[in-house]
């Protein structure tokens, strides 16, 4: 039997975040993860960091998460592959317009900068963007980062700390220890006491949280990236339309994502696949807006899952039932926000004012 005094189940950005900031207050620390790190939802999306467009009650997590990015890289030595670009979420049709409203809107609440630009403006910042933009809102807060090697590199930056790590440790329960002190969580090969048991399994966590009495609705999604061959770069923001995003790399490499979805069924299999119509849609999108990226080849495409709540915000608490049980459950562009969310985990577990969905205990 493994003994710690902390169990994040789940090794995605928000548990390896979780675990970094515990290890840093010299807590004992071990996460567990059915496979490696990162290896799902943290690992495969294009790493954008948009704030633009964001549910308006999540942008205050968003504007904490660009901050955590940029002391992960630049202050705690991490190398997320962090940049504050700016972003640009452009609009081609008149109806549209409103969005660009809204959103200035929810900055101004938030304390964030905001510019409207209008056509000429936006082809000045990007002349090689198409005459279709007809208007855009930059932020010069958004960015992105590198998800191939963000959440691995804050976990072995929290290794260096003292946490420890198991992979292939597929949790199916939890329950209290006999003694009444602490928890016991047990996979097919270990057993573990604890504790607190945090729980970060993304998409998956429901499986362990509803036999506690603790129900997040996540609708599954199944989001497709495609990565180009590098090119000179010369595109130096974030793009975003209302179904679609875009980024330069530092490489050189363009990540294109958007709306449209792949396909995959959890409960099931784990397997996914793109949906080749969503593909080129995207694809299609992406080239109308910088027309000079048609020139570039698709090195590969990919799907991920990705669980969505209603309100397309965390889920962040205490287990009513089982106190001493932890969740946090992200619910809408979940790496993003993911060391905000695992900041306010924190807060949770100290008795702090931490961020709720419901009523007026949403801080």
């Amino acid at each position: 039997m493994k003994q710690t005094e902390y169990l994040i189940i789940g090794a995605g950005i928000v548990g390896c975040s979780a675990a970094y900031f515990l290890a840093k207050e010299k807590k004992e620390v071990m996460i567990v993860d059915r496979t490696y790190p990162c290896n799902e939802a943290s690992g495969v999306n294009a790493g954008g960091l948009e704030l633009l467009q964001q549910p308006p009650r999540s942008l205050p997590l968003h504007k904490l998460s660009a901050e955590l990015w940029r002391q992960f890289q630049y202050e705690e030595g991490i190398d997320v592959g962090y940049q504050r670009t700016g972003g640009l979420f452009c609009v081609l049709r008149e109806e549209d317009l409103h969005l660009l409203d809204e959103q200035e809107e929810r900055f101004a609440l938030n304390g964030l900068p905001v510019q409207r630009l209008t056509k000429e403006q936006v082809n000045e910042k990007v002349p090689y963007i198409c005459d279709n933009v007809i208007a855009a809102n930059f932020s010069p807060t958004s960015g992105y980062s590198n998800p191939l090697k963000a959440g691995v590199n804050i976990l072995n930056a929290a290794k260096k700390l003292g946490v420890e790590f198991m992979d292939h440790q597929i949790i199916t329960k939890i329950e209290p220890a006999q003694d009444g002190d602490g928890y016991i969580a047990c996979s097919e090969n270990e057993t573990f006491h604890a504790k607190k048991v945090l729980v970060t399994s993304g998409i998956r966590s429901p499986r362990l949280l509803d036999p506690l009495g603790v129900h997040i609705e996540l609708e599954e999604k199944h989001n497709m990236i495609t990565v180009t061959e590098k090119a000179p770069h010369f595109i130096d923001y974030t793009i975003t339309t209302p179904t679609m995003t875009m980024k330069q790399t530092a490489e050189g490499s363009f990540l294109i994502g958007g709306g449209r979805e792949g396909y995959g069924d959890l409960a099931t299999s784990d397997r996914k696949d793109v949906s080749i119509n969503g593909l080129c849609f995207n694809v299609r999108e992406a080239q109308d807006i910088i027309p000079s990226i048609s020139k570039l080849n698709i090195l590969r495409s990919w799907s991920g899952f990705e669980g969505f709540t209603p309100e397309r915000l965390p889920y962040i608490g205490e287990a009513e039932k089982y106190p001493g049980v932890y969740y946090a459950v992200t619910g809408f562009c979940g790496y993003a926000i993911g060391p905000a969310a695992a900041a306010h985990l924190i807060k949770c577990i100290k008795g702090e004012e931490y961020f709720k969905v419901h009523g007026d205990e949403t801080n």
